[in-house]
């Protein structure tokens, strides 16, 4: 697969381009010195009529010219094989780093074949999820729990096989090549139908049990890039719609559908994996969309390896396995999934983990799992996770007053990022610039961040410079603001102040009272995001989508983007970001990125004020086989499609001796 991929066999072209430099470079003088040389016995021909003197003078320096050229000569060939049996070192090296990590590669497979080995099937597991569910159509959400949901029902084209670095795997596409800069052919697997059994397949508006066709995959992209419902209704909210914008024709024939994009997009194949771009059946999504928000278990249907068999947002969800599932016998090793709804209620939480009614648990204070972790020590383990909902500030600089970008630089540099860690999150977390620190490729270090207006050590730097342009910009004269934390956020314990919190950081910081913290609930706020008309934010965003960032930054600041809120429309953004997403050496476009988010980050960021990625800890039984990732990793909704395979229950562990899960709502 990858030997048919232009991106990457592009990128082996330039890899091996850069040893053929590094060892010209290294042979590059001697042989401009042989040249030379070469060149240096022309002046002595047909010299005559000169005195006896001075030909035995011309004489002695022809022979010290002689001479001092055949040492130079003898230098230069000594120096031009010294070189070369470097460049050959070199070339050896390089290629025994590339064996070196084949045979790393090698024994990553060995070990994973191992472990899976050793993995247990049955069981139902026992989640959590937020009750934000403003719609059950995956393309038309910008709510992290709907994921946790359908990624475990639905199907996409690719997944990650790991979402930290990016690595890609087929899902209903078995195989994909990119034969050239603009053209994806997606293979799509055989024996893949949709669900026959459960609420959506007895939905009359679905197809139950039919077989998915290139069809489908043409309707599930055209009514995202068109922007369009079956109605014909232009809708707003899709929010892949700059992504798939990008394909300019599609082809059918056989089993396979090629995509002819507009441009070279080195971040396309990947976004085939995000979490949003799930695949709907067009005629229960299609037949349904005049009941989008409506949420439960019989507009959803899908190819995926569970059947969703009740979805009553505030009171439960639960998925048993799709026996129809085209990874069986091997995946996934999980009966089904059961999710409950406490996240508002950390007591109701902590009880049933500690009664094991529910499998893992987390909390906004570290110290409530750090204990409950110390009195189940034998029975529990611990583990950390960076969060891919990143923390932001959101100003409507799309409406007055706030287009006065000086009042929303004024807000970003007043922003008290690092002391919100430490009041928030104890002190578990970082700064992020515009692009994430999760996405560690693309983002500004913590280093440079450090001597960044807004991100500043010397925030008392930062709070001159923000009370100067308030005060410039008429702040004082805009009576009370209303300053919104998502009700989601606030319902935390350890988060209730957060309202108070937020409204004093810019009292203090623009020496006022006219800051008041209210809260509003998701279901309020995110159709305000799409409808351009929403109050000043704090809280959650729409989790980062793929490693690559490219992709992030276009679809917040490219005009016309679904994503960018704030109807950002600046040549020199649109320039450089669709010149970065084409661009295949990553030196070169990591510059084009950094250089768009120093430009936003001038201009108060537009009022997309992004804060910070907080870590948390995770607590599960022994029983609960997640596969352990490193400190700050974590991907937790990239990740999703991933644990529908992967997760398993060791029930014969002691740790699930006394286990009281509720059962899952049976098809």
């Amino acid at each position: 697969m990858s030997e048919r991929s232009y991106w990457q066999r592009m990128g082996r072209k330039r890899m091996s381009r850069r040893g053929i430099l590094r060892a010209s470079a290294r042979a590059g003088v001697g042989a401009a010195g042989l040249a030379l040389v070469g060149c240096g016995d022309d002046d002595d021909d047909g010299q005559q009529a000169a005195a006896q003197v001075q030909q035995q003078q011309q004489a002695m320096q022809q022979q010290q010219a002689e001479q001092q050229a055949m040492q130079q000569q003898q230098q230069q060939a000594m120096q031009q094989q010294d070189q070369q049996q470097a460049a050959q070192q070199a070339a050896q090296q390089e290629a025994q780093e590339q064996t070196a990590d084949e045979q790393a590669e090698q024994q990553a497979a060995q070990q994973q074949a191992a472990v899976a080995s050793t993995k247990k099937y049955g069981g139902y597991l026992i989640e959590q999820s937020a009750n934000v569910y403003e719609t059950y159509d995956a393309q038309r959400t910008v709510a992290s729990p709907v994921l946790q949901v359908l990624a475990r029902v639905q199907s996409k084209l690719l997944r990650f096989s790991n979402p930290d670095t990016g690595e890609l795997v087929g899902d209903l596409a078995e195989t994909w090549e990119t034969p050239d800069p603009t053209t994806v052919v997606l293979h799509l697997r055989e024996g893949v139908n949709w669900h026959s059994e459960g609420p959506g397949a007895n939905n009359p508006a679905a197809a139950p049990g039919r077989a998915l066709t290139t069809q489908d995959i043409v309707w599930n992209i055209d009514r995202q890039r068109n922007k369009l419902l079956e109605s014909g209704e232009e809708a707003g909210n899709f929010g892949r719609s700059a992504y798939w914008g990008g394909v300019a024709t599609i082809d059918q024939a056989g089993n396979s559908v090629t995509l002819n994009l507009l441009e070279p997009d080195a971040t396309f194949v990947q976004g085939f994996a995000n979490e949003f771009n799930l695949i709907n059946q067009p005629e229960l999504v299609g037949g349904t969309e005049d009941q989008y928000t409506e949420v439960d278990a019989s507009k959803v249907i899908g190819t995926g390896p569970n059947i969703l068999t009740r979805w009553d947002p505030g009171e439960g969800i639960s998925a048993v396995q799709n026996p129809a599932f085209y990874g069986l016998p091997d995946k996934p090793h999980l009966d089904g999934w059961v999710w409950v709804q406490t996240f508002q209620d950390p007591n109701a939480y902590r009880i049933a983990f500690e009664q094991k009614q529910v499998d893992s648990m987390t909390d906004p204070d570290p110290n409530t799992i750090f204990a409950i972790h110390d009195d189940l020590i034998d029975e529990t383990y611990l583990t950390f996770q960076g969060v891919a909902n990143t923390v932001a500030i959101f100003t409507p600089s799309n409406k007055a007053p706030w287009n006065d970008l000086r009042l929303t630089r004024a807000i970003d540099l007043a922003i008290n990022r690092r002391q919100l860690i430490q009041q928030l999150h104890n002190g578990l977390g970082k700064v992020s610039g515009p692009v994430s620190w999760m996405q560690e490729a693309w983002t500004i270090s913590q280093e440079d961040l450090e001597t960044i207006p807004g991100y500043r050590i010397d925030k008392d730097a930062d709070i001159e410079e923000a009370r100067a342009l308030w005060n410039a910009a008429g702040g004082p004269e805009l009576g009370q603001i209303d300053w919104v934390t998502s009700e989601l956020w606030a319902s935390r314990a350890a988060w209730s102040a957060t309202p108070g919190i937020i409204a004093e950081m810019f009292n203090q910081a623009f020496d006022t009272d006219q800051f008041n913290g209210i809260t509003k609930p998701y279901l309020e706020i995110i159709p305000s995001w799409i409808a351009k008309d929403f109050d000043p934010f704090f809280s959650w965003i729409p989790n980062i989508e793929i490693p690559d960032a490219r992709a992030d930054m276009i679809g917040a600041f490219t005009t016309g983007a679904g994503s960018n809120y704030w109807d950002v429309s600046d040549p020199y953004i649109d320039e450089t970001l669709v010149a970065a997403k084409q661009e295949l050496d990553y030196d070169t476009a990591f510059q084009m990125i950094r250089d768009v988010q120093d430009y936003v980050m001038e201009r108060g960021q537009f009022g997309r004020s992004i804060c910070y990625n907080y870590i948390y800890p995770w607590i599960g039984y022994n029983y609960n086989k997640i596969e352990k990732k490193s400190d700050e990793e974590g991907w937790n909704f990239l990740a999703v499609s991933l644990q529908a395979m992967e997760h398993y229950l060791d029930l014969d562990d002691p740790s699930a001796s006394d286990r009281q899960a509720p059962e899952a709502t049976p098809i």
